[in-house]
């Protein structure tokens, strides 16, 4: 009567597998799914969503790595660098299409552009006096 029930000692001996390995993937699935949830880009999404991009991320790093690589073996170097991530992204022509999508639509652009004052500075004044006759 001491004895815990067999479905406990069952529950106990099975062994706990992150859901990247059950999906038998190297990306984190659930750091994934924490981004997605984070992020707001749906109320809901399906179970196997973060899964699936969690792939994608995956796939589309491998191509990377790999077409970088041999841009690194055939420049006989030891070390993939970011200029061979960057000769890959335009050599490929998927990687180069992937990279090249407009990400932010129509949000406008990462980097603001500065717009010039409406007065000119003290020093742009002097210079352009320097320059004159």
């Amino acid at each position: 009567s001491g004895s815990p029930p067999e479905s406990g000692e069952a529950r106990g001996k099975r062994s706990r597998s992150s859901r990247s390995a059950r999906a038998g993937l190297l990306f984190p699935v659930s750091r994934v799914d924490g981004q997605l949830r984070r992020g707001r880009f749906a109320e809901r999404f399906a179970a196997r969503a973060p899964v699936y991009l969690a792939a994608v991320l995956q796939c589309v790093t491998r191509k990377a790595l790999d077409v970088a690589g041999r841009i690194a073996k055939r420049s006989k170097q030891q070390r993939i660098a970011p200029a061979h991530l960057q000769m890959a992204a335009q050599k490929s022509s998927q990687l180069h299409k992937l990279l090249q999508a407009d990400v932010l639509g129509s949000r406008g652009s990462a980097v603001p552009k500065r717009r010039p004052a409406a007065s000119p500075s003290g020093k742009k004044t002097a210079s352009a006096k320097r320059r004159g006759p």
